[in-house]
């Protein structure tokens, strides 16, 4: 029992730094929780609990990965959207040297 509960102690702390807001899996993380200050586990929690926490980080773990795909697609379109607005303001500044070169030289012919 000692290694299994070290185990289950193990999970519970290691799920004790996320919030849960599934309150059905709120409720099982406190029951085990209390089960191991009290040190009497039943293996039926403990099986419950490894089977709930596996549902719930392996979705939290999908939910995560697409959200990590999104926001790398929105960086990568955001560098290229800087890209081209700085390539746009280099063609503005250019054309605004050329138009005073040009202002200056019909000063000069006008003068």
């Amino acid at each position: 029992m000692a290694r299994a509960a070290a185990d289950l102690r193990t999970l519970y702390e290691r799920a004790d730094r996320f919030h849960f807001s599934d309150p059905s899996m709120r409720s099982l993380h406190q029951s085990v929780g209390k089960a191991l200050e009290s040190e009497s586990a039943p293996a039926d929690l403990e099986e419950r609990y490894r089977k709930a926490l596996q549902r719930y980080f392996v979705g939290f773990d999908r939910q995560t990965r697409a959200q990590l795909r999104d926001l790398d697609r929105r960086l990568a379109e955001l560098a290229q959207a800087q890209l081209n607005f700085t390539a746009e303001r280099n063609v503005a500044v250019k054309r605004l040297e050329n138009i005073g070169d040009l202002i200056a030289l019909l000063d000069e012919a006008i003068a």
